[in-house]
């Protein structure tokens, strides 16, 4: 008996099945090769196509609790007026990349660009399976839904950048509000040469005024798309091209919420405004290290 148990299990192996210790009988995974390499450096063929977007979604959920921004590499593949097929390098998952995304140029077929995923399609993740093998060509699954890259957005990143090793804090820069956002305005602070690099200028640091349930529809009012401001730099960061703008040292204790009824007046005594803020400031830190 126990002979012809063994010969039945090393028949079943030889078949592409194997016997484990619950007299359960299971499948053996051609792709399940045993590596010490990453998972995603391994050739396609024997990559595991569910670990690779498991992969995707925990680096975005861990970037984002982090608040940083990760780019990937991502080669062009295909291209329509819609938009742009791409193929992530590490992983070879299938991505997207609309027009608007792409860029002031359009993209070359056949070339590396560093992309930033906009937006990961967490339900074709949740039901993907465990363990499954790459697709063919014309698997229903090389049709569901792609993750969302923006090459403009790394071209964005960049150019902040470069912007941010210029900008000093505690001057005062002028701008152009390029765009409305919940939490307040993104302020292009430099011209298309340089890439169009933009701060952002939180709604909080708009007016020394409380007035949080009105301050976001005020602002809508008085700083529309186009409008040309003035902003006070509050913190440039060199190593991801964030900009801290504000407005609010443009109002001194005399003229507390004038920026959300007359911009144009803290506008004209911003140089004013700023040097007595900044003789209050330091005024503040000497007491309190005294």
């Amino acid at each position: 008996c126990a002979l012809a148990a063994a010969v039945l299990t090393v028949a079943a192996a030889g078949r592409g099945r194997v016997t484990c210790q619950a007299n359960r009988t299971i499948a053996r995974k051609w792709w399940s090769i045993k590596e010490e390499r990453d998972p995603l450096e391994i050739p396609k063929w024997q990559r595991d196509y569910g670990y690779g977007w498991k992969f995707l979604r925990q680096t975005l959920w861990e970037s984002k609790r982090e608040g940083k921004h990760v780019y990937w590499d991502v080669r062009a593949m295909q291209q329509n007026e819609d938009g742009t097929d791409v193929e992530m390098l590490n992983s070879g998952l299938p991505g997207w990349i609309p027009r608007k995304h792409e860029g002031p140029e359009r993209l070359v077929i056949g070339n590396d660009y560093k992309a930033l995923c906009t937006k990961c399609p967490t339900d074709r993740v949740r039901r993907e399976p465990k363990y499954s093998k790459w697709p063919k060509a014309l698997d229903k699954r090389m049709w569901a839904p792609k993750p969302i890259f923006s090459h403009w957005m790394h071209l964005q990143s960049q150019a902040a950048i470069a912007k941010a090793t210029s900008v000093k804090a505690g001057t005062i820069i002028e701008g152009t509000v390029r765009q409305q956002v919940r939490k307040g305005f993104l302020v292009e602070i430099g011209g298309e040469e340089e890439g169009s690099p933009c701060g952002m200028l939180s709604i909080e640091d708009l007016s020394r005024l409380d007035r949080s349930e009105n301050a976001g529809t005020y602002g809508l009012r008085m700083f529309p798309v186009g409008t040309k401001i003035k902003c006070y730099v509050v913190h440039s960061d060199t190593d991801n091209g964030r900009i801290t703008l504000s407005t609010k040292e443009f109002e001194d204790d005399d003229h507390v919420g004038w920026m959300l009824n007359f911009p144009e007046w803290c506008f004209r005594h911003a140089e004013e405004s700023v040097r007595r803020y900044h003789q209050k400031r330091d005024a503040y830190i000497e007491w309190l290290q005294r």
